[in-house]
């Protein structure tokens, strides 16, 4: 073990370091290093690095922003806000006949490209933007200050996007995306549905959110629409429209198919070559009308409400398909006119959709029984005012407005006006009934003659594509789209922009990555794991031999989880 020993040389104290050895059997000092005076042993210490660590959340900010890059995503927009003659207003503070003019330093292409980002890495306000933006590295790649990134900035580069240039935008876009990634179109998806949003009602400067059907349960709130149309393999957004949230999913989608077909087209498809899905929302007699005077093929699905006799044919003669190695579903298959036109049908059983019915049922079947209840007992206290039709027709309205509770739950209305006694008990065998025979039941029809049963059912199931993006842009921590701090319809119609490309890109990172073998499940495990890739700036202080302190800054990543390291070159994170 090593020891400090002083030793007296002509009037001055010497520090050395020693150790003991034996050395011809005695213990004999042997010196490791001499240390010198005591001023020389401090001025060493002074002289030595000295070393300050920062890091920043890198990893995702990263390689979104290398992916926008490579697209030119900001280049796009720009581009297209020239040729369409846009210029920033003059609080740029720019002076003379310049070229493009920036805010901030950053074109409107570029500060929107940071808000995609934002939004797919940590959906938060614009003015919630800086803060979140100090903490990774997006203001030293993107070379901008983030306390210049304030609400006021992107509120100013959003008011110079054209509602009209965001469709022109996408398809430049997609098309390169499609190309670029290989991305096959054989199968297309669609569906619509609403977000809500805080918007007062008195606030009459904007016609987009508007209340109607609310998906989330908030019919508080006014709300609004967004449709997609994906791809099947991957789930990538081709094309999207923000319309009012007053509009059901029928008429939205009657609209919206000229578009659809244009885009296709656009992106040099055949439309006859195509297969459009879409689920029983955005079914009627004049939309199937439309498609088929639109010559676009299709698989949709059909109430089983409106196909009870077919349903009943059905039931006996199911048999399994097998959909997938070792997976088979009970399926029947038949051609029948509907609505004017031989269409092939195949109804099928899906013994979890049967389960959540049953399970829903019930649950309604719980509250209703507690309303009913409360009712009875209001009649029993005599305080019931209202006549016996009246009493029937609200309850009769009240099992109506719920899945099926008209047919499980009786009720019996005895005595003379106003002393009136109200009964009720559960149906078993109407439950029974329905749990053999309807539940869990799909309609499904196509133009698709030549496929097989198992290609149609596999093409339905694929809408699950286009609803887990809308489930990605409602996760409250990721792409989040809600809820929309905007108020004017401009700057709805560019949010909900911003969104579907910060989704676009962030599914494109996820799909190089499994192409890679990385065993991210989710876009969210992945941008999670990203986040935790840091980069960490070193400033050492050093004693020059001028006698001043230098500095020397180096930046490096700092300890990757094994199983992120051999991605990062794949996903374009620089060190």
């Amino acid at each position: 073990m090593a020891s400090l020993q002083a030793v007296r040389v002509k009037g001055n104290t010497y520090y050395r370091l020693v150790t003991c050895h034996r050395i011809n059997g005695k213990p004999t000092p042997v010196v490791l290093a001499y240390l010198g005076k005591a001023d020389d042993i401090q001025q060493r210490i002074q002289g030595m690095d000295e070393a300050r660590v920062r890091s920043w959340s890198h990893g995702a900010v990263a390689a979104l922003h290398g992916l926008a890059g490579e697209l030119q995503l900001a280049e796009r927009i720009d581009g297209h806000l020239a040729k369409a003659g846009r210029r920033l207003r003059a609080s740029c503070r720019t002076v003379g006949p310049l070229p493009p003019k920036k805010n901030d330093g950053l074109t409107v292409g570029q500060s929107l490209v940071l808000v995609a980002i934002g939004r797919a890495c940590h959906a938060t306000s614009k003015r919630a933007f800086a803060e979140w933006a100090k903490t990774t590295t997006l203001g030293q790649i993107a070379h901008v200050e983030p306390d210049r990134l304030t609400s006021q900035h992107f509120w100013d580069q959003m008011d110079q996007l054209p509602v009209e240039l965001i469709e022109t935008i996408e398809r430049d876009l997609v098309a390169d995306v499609v190309a670029r990634f290989q991305i096959p179109l054989d199968t297309l998806l669609f569906d619509a549905t609403n977000f809500f949003t805080f918007i007062a009602s008195a606030n009459d400067r904007c016609a987009l959110p508007a209340r109607g059907k609310q998906k989330q349960k908030r019919n508080d709130l006014r709300q609004v629409g967004v449709a997609l149309l994906c791809s099947s393999q991957h789930g990538i957004p081709l094309w999207h429209l923000t319309y009012g949230g007053n509009v059901a999913d029928a008429t939205c989608f009657s609209e919206v198919l000229p578009s659809l077909k244009r885009r296709m087209v656009d992106l040099g498809r055949d439309p006859e070559s195509l297969t459009v899905v879409y689920d029983k929302g955005n079914v009627s007699r004049a939309n199937q009308r439309q498609v088929d005077e639109s010559q676009i093929h299709y698989v949709s699905g059909l109430t089983v409400a409106s196909q009870h006799e077919l349903v009943a044919q059905a039931n006996p003669l199911l048999a399994p398909v097998e959909i997938a190695p070792g997976e088979t579903l009970p399926a029947y298959r038949t051609t029948k006119e509907v609505w004017g036109a031989e269409r092939t049908v195949v109804v099928v059983c899906s013994e979890r959709l049967r389960q959540g019915q049953m399970a829903g049922v019930m649950q309604h079947v719980a509250t209703a029984q507690q309303w009913l209840s409360d009712q009875a007992e209001t009649l029993r206290r005599g305080r019931q005012r209202r006549s016996r039709a009246r009493i029937e027709r609200d309850i009769e309205n009240y099992l109506k407005g719920r899945q099926h509770l008209g047919e499980v739950l009786r009720f019996k209305l005895t005595g003379e006006d106003p002393h009136l006694t109200l009964t009720h008990e559960f149906d078993p065998s109407a439950f029974d009934a329905l749990a053999s025979n309807t539940f869990g039941r799909i309609v499904l029809m196509t133009d698709r003659h030549e496929w097989s049963t198992a290609d149609i059912i596999r093409a339905y199931h694929g809408q699950a594509a286009v609803e887990a993006v809308f489930a990605h842009l409602k996760d409250p921590d990721h792409l989040a789209l809600r809820p929309q701090r905007h108020w004017t319809d401009q700057k709805l119609h560019v949010h909900v922009f911003t969104c579907v490309i910060g989704f676009l890109l962030a599914n494109i990172l996820h799909l190089r990555a499994r192409r890679a073998g990385a065993p991210f499940a989710s876009i969210e495990s992945l941008l999670d794991a990203l986040a935790r890739v840091r980069r960490a700036m070193i400033v050492r202080r050093s004693a020059a031999r001028t006698g001043r302190r230098a500095e020397r800054v180096s930046y490096q990543l700092e300890e990757i989880e094994p199983d992120m390291a051999p991605l990062l070159p794949v996903l374009g994170v620089p060190g």
